[in-house]
Formats: structure tokens, sequence, C-alpha cells
């Protein structure tokens, strides 16, 4: 598998690797998206593609209370 595919869909060493480089590099996006977000700490959220699952230690950070669920066709 060439190294680029993982970002499709990312598969063992290389695909873990991809989605800590994924996480890093969109860092500053979802910062700025999630500081534009008000969500109730008991809500409900289900984060579909999570992909490296960066977002979902935020999600959890804002629905302490509530419940976080993320999903991804990848295994990694």
């Amino acid at each position: 598998m060439n190294f680029f595919e993982n970002t499709r869909k990312p598969q063992g060493f290389g695909g873990k690797l991809m989605t800590k480089m994924m996480n890093i590099g969109h860092a500053k996006l979802s910062q700025w998206g999630f500081s534009n977000i008000s969500v109730n700490p008991d809500a409900a959220v289900l984060d579909v593609g999570c992909g490296g699952g960066a977002n979902i230690v935020a999600w959890l950070g804002k629905c302490g209370n509530g419940h976080v669920t993320g999903m991804d066709y990848s295994e990694v």
C-alpha cells in the first residue's frame, strides 16, 4: 500500500502515523470550529468519520455529562 493511500482508509502502522498527522494538521480548524459551538454538557454527540479521534476528545470536554460516539470505517 502506498503511504498516501492512508488518507482514504488508514491501515497498519502507516495508517496510525497518518491519523496522527491528520489530527495535527486539522487542529487549528477544529479549535476554531469548537470555539463557535455552544452545546449542553449533557448532550449526545455522534461524530461520523471521526478519523484519528482528536475531535472526540474535544467533544468529551464539552459534553462531560453526555454521551459521545465516534465512528469511522477504518479500524485504525
